[in-house]
């Protein structure tokens, strides 16, 4: 099976250009649909993330989340606004570059790079 990927959505900048502060909770949020345009609300998907040194992607994270409905990096479902969330805390990262991953359970992986200041 493979998704359609809407990519990242607001507030996350998808040409790599977002700088965040660090400290507060950046919520990662995207959509999927089938071929035929209906939200596919029942994938799995979860996120990574890796500092980056000198253009060097480093070892792979497991996030921290500020919401209690976040299990570990997965990503949740929000049926309201079909679409798929996971807050991450910038709490325990560090100033800098980041690499954002999200891995779907299809295979498909999908990655933004961030600044965190």
């Amino acid at each position: 099976v493979t998704y359609n990927f809407g990519g990242l959505l607001s507030p996350i900048k998808t040409d790599d250009s977002g700088i965040y502060n660090l400290g507060r909770t950046l919520p990662v949020k995207f959509q999927l649909k089938d071929a035929s345009g209906n939200y596919i609300p029942d994938a799995l998907a979860n996120l990574y993330l890796a500092k980056i040194n000198n253009n060097i992607i480093g070892t792979d994270e497991i996030p921290l989340s500020t919401s209690v409905a976040d299990i570990d990096n997965q990503f949740r479902y929000d049926l309201v606004a079909n679409q798929y969330l996971y807050n991450l805390s910038t709490s325990t990262m560090t100033a800098g570059a980041w690499q954002l991953r999200a891995v779907l359970d299809s295979g498909q992986v999908y990655t933004v790079n961030i600044s965190i200041k």
